[in-house]
């Protein structure tokens, strides 16, 4: 019998892995902030080394993903392109 892992167990994933992908950075050695509040479609800002920033969203995907296992997020418009998006 395949077990199901639990919802909270999965829908924690793209957290965990946001977290993982800026440790990698923070391990190569680039200026890493994280927002409070992410109601912007930006997960990180990265300070390049000529002082300009980078807006950063992460996205991952588990392999047990299945059809009705995905969160409901509000549309968040952006109407103008972002320069260092």
């Amino acid at each position: 019998m395949l077990l199901r892992k639990s919802f909270r167990t999965l829908a924690g994933f793209g957290k965990r892995i946001e977290y993982w992908i800026i440790g990698r950075m923070l391990k190569e050695g680039l200026d890493v902030y994280l927002p409070l509040v992410d109601d912007d479609a930006v997960d990180a800002l990265i300070r390049r080394p000529n002082g300009t920033i980078a807006l950063v969203q992460i996205k991952a995907r588990s392999q047990n993903v299945r059809s009705g296992d995905a969160g409901l997020f509000a549309g968040i418009t952006h109407p103008k392109e972002r320069k260092d998006y």
